[in-house]
């Protein structure tokens, strides 16, 4: 049996706590039990050491590993069996030192290439008995009237388990979740107010990373069992642990931008000096913006899969906001706070924060995943049916990023509006200011996009709301121009072609069926005077088109669909054009009004023939296979990265433990 060697200090010996001495005896391959009937007893009795065990393990090596095995799995047996002890805190003690050991062997699985963590943690012939046994305990501990220490600490082995390997698919211990589920016991988690308040944000936590397990390979009970969950009071729990946490940001934000004088974080740097410091800033923003991803991805596996949560959207929540989160800084709001909110309020006003600034390759993940939630909230019929609401009105405080020619911070709408209207008013205010050398081409496609779904819904419906559609014509048209006069900048890395037809495509919406959905016939005058104004900006955008679709490039075809997407708005302006032209001249004038372009406008619609355009109003459906996958997959092998470094199993104070378990009793 080999044996560890160990220096010695070669003067006074160490004294060592009694549990430490035990450690090393069980990772020497020594027989600590020998001789002492009444050993697991006492040795669950001793406060556990999380440093000094895993250290231990950490220590091992790979010679080693075969002398020590039968100790580590008689270890592992008699953590199991404890949980059915009668003595409440050899319980908590046995499932504190199983955690410790399983986050060790995954450790030390990662170190050593062809370790089996299966046969080396539990031995393969007992390793579905003792995993049963073991998941009913917890599901025991989690349903019942336990002590809140007691559910934690079974939410920090979950969380143990499903972090275990950066990538979730791999991590084989995950097959016996599926086999004795804990979806049930984490759901009734939501369902209750105290205990969502400190449990929930990690319930949710594991039970979105048990959704990845082989999610596009195979059966994942936990993704059939989210996507026909109906039971409304564990919808609206889940729904109040998400809002909680984008709630939490959005309120140190404000409290920053007081503090700062109205700044926000974003600006504070360009009041800083010194590179140093705006490096330190980002990195804290950063941090902030990483430790949202997992109630971000919780929200969108939801929304995703299950239809029955849309209902929740509409909803008010009124309900302290102290749940428990992973970063405590974000979520330090007291007891007695109590506010109305509701999800999709929060989640739009937290966009419009985190949307200020994606350079950084965490902020870029963070604004992908809050427009693919909004992409899935746009195609859902009845999500963007709840959204147009007339009835359903909602003050949104959308934040704008500082810019020289406006004031920093965001205004809080004066009346309320119906969330369309936020929604467009974020996806404007995106496009206008990430109008750079460094375009996000496919968070401009997501934001287009989801504009486009919004006009498909209201040409479908024929549903009429009152929103400045100027604003997004103009931001459009700016947005075609940016990319028109950088094109030799933009064209060698990024496909702008497939931008430019989202943006005529939307013009094309409103030029062919906009009488089924603007306001009034004014709107439609206002849309044609735009379109002759900025008449050189579609030339010059139809040459650029034209020259790539006969030059045999790789954004020939694309180039192509422009061309031909463009024909109405060409017909428009060269209809308009001379008209306005001669009316000038008929006048006299060189600098007509608004006025009086709109007047020749409205004169002058007989005459003009347009081509008639089909399946505008189509488009192709959001899936996450294959094209988001390496996306996700990247995502959660970040989040799982962060969440195994925050959980802190060493925390247990015997004084609270005990108090915990005298309330029960």
């Amino acid at each position: 049996m080999s044996v560890r060697k160990r220096s010695g200090s070669g003067g006074r010996k160490v004294l060592k706590e009694k549990i430490i001495q035990l450690y090393e005896g069980f990772f020497r391959g020594e027989c600590v039990t020998l001789g002492n009937l009444n050993f697991w007893e006492e040795f669950f009795l001793l406060k556990p050491k999380m440093g000094a065990l895993e250290a231990e393990i950490g220590a091992l090596q790979a010679d080693q590993l075969s002398g020590v095995r039968e100790n580590l799995n008689s270890l592992v047996h008699e953590c199991i069996s404890h949980l059915s002890n009668t003595h409440q805190i050899k319980v908590l003690y046995a499932l504190q030192t199983l955690t410790g050991v399983v986050r060790a062997v995954y450790k030390k699985c990662a170190q050593l290439s062809g370790f089996d963590l299966v046969n080396f943690l539990i031995g393969f012939d007992r390793a579905e008995q003792e995993m049963s046994c073991l998941l009913n305990h917890i599901n025991t501990f989690l349903i019942e009237d336990s002590p809140s220490c007691l559910k934690d600490l079974c939410l920090k082995f979950l969380l143990v388990l499903v972090t275990g390997t950066d990538n979730v698919s791999n991590n084989t211990l995950l097959e016996y979740l599926l086999i004795n589920s804990v979806f049930d016991s984490l759901i009734l988690l939501l369902s209750q107010a105290d205990r969502r308040i400190k449990h929930g944000h990690q319930a949710i936590t594991v039970l979105t990373l048990l959704v990845q397990y082989r999610k596009h390979d195979s059966s994942n009970p936990y993704i059939l069992n989210l996507s026909i969950l109906d039971q409304e009071m564990v919808l609206h729990g889940y729904c109040q642990v998400v809002t909680s946490s984008l709630s939490g940001y959005t309120d140190k934000y404000e409290e920053s931008v007081k503090e700062g004088g109205g700044s926000g974080w974003l600006g504070t740097l360009s009041n800083m000096v010194g590179t140093m410091f705006i490096q330190e800033d980002s990195l804290i923003r950063n941090e902030k913006l990483r430790s949202h991803n997992p109630a971000l991805m919780a929200l969108y596996e939801i929304i995703h899969l299950n239809r029955n949560f849309i209902t929740t959207l509409a909803h008010y929540q009124t309900e302290s906001y102290n749940i428990n989160t992973t970063n405590i800084e974000d979520n330090s709001v007291t007891v007695a706070d109590l506010k109305s909110v509701n999800l999709l309020v929060t989640f739009l006003e937290y966009i419009s924060i985190a949307m200020q600034d994606t350079k950084s390759e965490v902020a870029d993940r963070n604004v992908t995943l809050c427009f693919i939630i909004l992409t899935c909230i746009t195609e859902d019929q009845y999500a963007t049916a709840l959204m147009h609401d007339q009835n359903l009105v909602f003050k949104v405080k959308l934040h704008k990023a500082p810019m020289r020619h406006r004031k920093t911070g965001g205004e809080v709408e004066p009346h309320g509006r119906s969330l369309v209207c936020s929604l467009l008013d974020l996806m404007v205010e995106f496009i206008r200011s990430h109008l750079m050398k460094r375009l996000p081409l496919q968070l401009h496609q997501l934001a287009i996009g989801c504009v486009h779904k919004v006009l498909a819904y209201q040409r479908r419906s024929r549903v009429r709301i009152t929103y400045n559609w100027r604003e997004l014509w103009c931001t459009l048209i700016a947005l075609v121009k940016f990319i028109v006069s950088n094109e030799s900048n933009l064209i060698k890395k990024l496909n702008v072609f497939s931008i430019c037809l989202q943006v005529s495509t939307i013009f094309n919406i409103f030029i062919t069926y906009g009488d089924t959905f603007l306001p009034s016939a004014s709107c439609y005058d206002e849309l044609y005077y735009e379109l002759v104004r900025c008449q050189d900006v579609f030339d010059n955008l139809y040459s650029m088109a034209l020259r790539y679709s006969m030059s045999g490039g790789e954004h020939k075809d694309t180039a192509m669909k422009v061309t031909n997407s463009l024909i109405n708005i060409r017909a428009i302006t060269s209809h308009f054009q001379p008209r306005i032209e001669a009316w000038l001249a008929s006048q006299q004038l060189s600098t007509p009004s608004e006025a009086e372009i709109l007047q020749v406008v409205k004169s002058n619609y007989d005459s003009l023939t347009l081509k008639l355009q089909d399946s505008l109003d189509l488009y192709e459906s959001y899936k996450e296979h294959p094209h988001h996958t390496p996306f996700f997959t990247n995502l959660v092998r970040n989040m799982v990265i962060d969440f195994r470094q925050e959980i802190v199993l060493d925390d247990l104070d015997l004084q609270e433990v005990l108090q915990n378990f005298s309330s029960i009793q």
